[in-house]
C-alpha cells in the first residue's frame, strides 16, 4: 500500500474566520444562504473592478463591438 502525503499552505485569517462563520449554519438553507452572501459580495466586487477598468481604458459598447466584431489582426510579415 502507497502513503500520499500532502503538504498544505497553513489557513489565513479570512480561512479560519470563514471556518468559525460556516461552522454555525447547522443546515443546508444556512449553507446556501451564506454562500448567497459571499457570493454577493465578490460579485460587487467584481463589478466595481470591472467599472473602473472600463473608465480607466475608455471603454464603451461601440469599443467593445469593435473587438469582439473587428478584425484587429496584424498581418504576418
Amino acid at each position: 500500500m502507497e502513503t500520499t502525503v500532502v503538504s498544505h499552505e497553513p489557513l489565513n485569517s479570512v480561512q479560519l474566520h470563514l471556518m468559525k462563520v460556516f461552522s454555525f449554519a447547522k443546515s443546508d438553507e444556512g449553507l446556501k444562504e451564506l454562500q448567497g452572501v459571499l457570493f454577493d459580495y465578490y460579485r460587487k466586487k467584481l463589478l466595481a473592478q470591472t467599472n473602473e477598468f472600463w473608465e480607466k481604458n475608455n471603454f464603451d459598447a461601440s469599443k467593445m463591438e469593435e473587438i469582439m466584431y473587428g478584425h484587429n489582426r496584424k498581418s504576418a510579415k
